[in-house]
């Protein structure tokens, strides 16, 4: 089949894809994508995909930097109160030093080298917006889950929390990807072909 009936059969569901979008208000590439549709040739194609690489790229680095800052910066001030509630004397002592938390230190680390997200995978539309109403932990949750195959229990250990709570993430996540959806999370799921995650 010609690669140009093909795309312009998908166009519609592409071009409405919002990492596309954003893509493409680059004039440069949308240039780019109107040579590769006048003119399809091998140059033009690898330079469409060179560009495009290069800005998803980017694009999950920079999300997963900003998500990973807001999630420990939230966790850190959690940690810092209960702290306080435990130790009030030691804390408020004028020569008491900073200490790294290893569990945060790690965990943050680990992560920003995950430059993977579910959300990324998503073609139904509607899944998708559902998706982004969800909160940056419930978000890093599912896709550990359901995107690098990780278990509740190895979720838990690299955050540092009980698995247990990790389970009430990944519970209310579902619970909203349904309320927003209006429909069966699990039919959308399949239709989208996540990858099927180890939940024990």
């Amino acid at each position: 089949m010609d690669y140009r009936l093909l795309l312009k059969a998908k166009w519609k569901e592409i071009i409405d894809h919002p990492l596309i979008q954003q893509f493409l208000s680059n004039p440069k590439n949308e240039q780019l994508l109107r040579q590769v549709m006048e003119e399809p040739n091998e140059e033009n194609a690898k330079k469409l995909d060179s560009e495009f690489k290069q800005f998803y790229q980017k694009i999950r680095i920079i999300k997963y930097i900003s998500t990973m800052i807001r999630i420990f910066s939230v966790d850190f001030d959690k940690r810092v109160k209960k702290k306080q509630q435990r130790f009030p004397l030691i804390l408020d002592h004028p020569d008491t030093q900073e200490v790294k938390d290893p569990v945060q230190t790690d965990t943050y680390e680990a992560v920003l080298f995950n430059q993977q997200d579910l959300g990324e995978h998503l073609q139904d539309q509607t899944l998708y917006k559902a998706y982004q109403q969800l909160t940056d932990k419930q978000k890093m949750v599912l896709t550990q889950i359901y995107v690098e195959g990780q278990t509740m229990k190895e979720i838990a250990d690299q955050l540092g929390e009980t698995r247990q709570n990790i389970s009430n993430i990944h519970k209310k996540a579902l619970n909203k990807l349904k309320e927003e959806t209006g429909g069966d999370v699990r039919a959308r799921r399949q239709n989208d072909q996540w990858r099927n995650g180890r939940t024990h």
